[in-house]
């Protein structure tokens, strides 16, 4: 059961819980370099803050967390880091409503994509209004340049690379540079997806083990999603391959979205089934990192993800 968090006295709190909360909103301002992909996990202290304290307590701890983190960022010239990593509040607070409602977690984490998307939406078009550019044209343009100076930087050591070596690179990156426009917009989406799942999962693991509680949403080899998703991915798959001009990238896009979620259900059944077989710990952790860093590995655990709706791998045995 969450708290109640009816009242909030400051020193309810050690000044060494207030100074973590406040370093993990203000470390990625401080390098972004090295420490900028914890912008991806803010949602997790935003949802264990509340989760652990209720929601007036932990949303009084984190304001002040986030003055403190924000002055920090304001000192140092990089505020506008900061403000990006303000956008993980609303994932923070989505998912703590979805587990005090006890929703599953395809609806909890659907609704933190929707959430997600839009708080992006909202902050990336601000910041082009402030800025006088658009971001998603600067990013295409950014992609494109990085993949035409590549292309120089073979072609003014001609005599060291060989002819076909060098005719191949100009013919792939060429290729690629046609194809980035037409997917990028899946590409995007595919990553607020991969954003939120991190969130959820490491979510649900932290309530666990520091909470002292059950896992919200339970354990992650037990998450499934709706079965009539197959058909968004069916229908997504013959638009992409009858479909001509935007509805065929809108295909695109669906489906690679479709086989990142079924990939995400794949590995629950995976990790489902080694823990069925009794397999030792760091024989499960070594097949977890080469099924991931391989992309046969990825497709084989997006396609079990898909069986798995047919087939039902992990009913108990009877």
């Amino acid at each position: 059961m969450l708290p109640t968090g009816a009242g909030w006295n400051p020193t309810e709190f050690p000044p060494g819980q207030l100074f973590l909360y406040s370093a993990f909103f203000f470390v990625p301002a401080l390098s972004p370099v090295f420490f900028g992909w914890l912008n991806g996990l803010l949602a997790v202290p935003v949802f264990y803050l509340l989760f652990t304290n209720g929601f007036n307590s932990g949303f009084a701890l984190l304001r002040i967390s986030l003055l403190i983190a924000g002055l920090g960022a304001l000192l140092i010239g990089r505020i506008e880091v900061f403000l990006f990593s303000l956008t993980l509040i609303p994932l923070g607070y989505t998912l703590f409503r979805s587990a005090l409602a006890g929703e599953s977690a395809a609806i909890s984490g659907g609704k933190g994509v929707v959430v997600l998307v839009l708080t992006w939406f909202l902050f990336w078009g601000v910041y082009g209004a402030v800025t006088g550019t658009s971001p998603y044209r600067h990013l295409l343009e950014t992609l494109d340049q990085g993949f035409r100076q590549t292309v120089e930087l073979y072609e003014s050591r001609e005599t060291e690379v060989p002819g076909e070596t060098l005719h191949q690179l100009q013919q792939l990156t060429s290729d690629i540079r046609e194809v980035i426009p037409r997917v990028l917009p899946g590409v995007l989406v595919s990553i607020v997806v991969v954003t939120v799942w991190i969130n959820l999962a490491v979510s649900n693991i932290m309530a666990q083990r520091l909470g002292n509680v059950l896992p919200p949403w339970g354990k992650y080899s037990t998450w499934k999603l709706p079965d009539k998703l197959l058909w968004v991915a069916i229908a997504a798959a013959a638009v992409m391959l009858l479909g001509r001009g935007f509805l065929q990238n809108a295909g695109s896009w669906v489906l690679m979205i479709a086989g990142l979620l079924y990939f995400f259900q794949g590995l629950a059944v995976c990790i489902a089934l080694l823990e069925r077989w009794k397999v030792p710990l760091y024989v499960r952790i070594i097949l977890y990192f080469i099924l991931v860093i391989q992309s046969y590995g990825i497709l084989l655990l997006a396609f079990v993800g898909v069986a798995d709706v047919w087939f039902n791998f992990r009913r108990p045995k009877e």
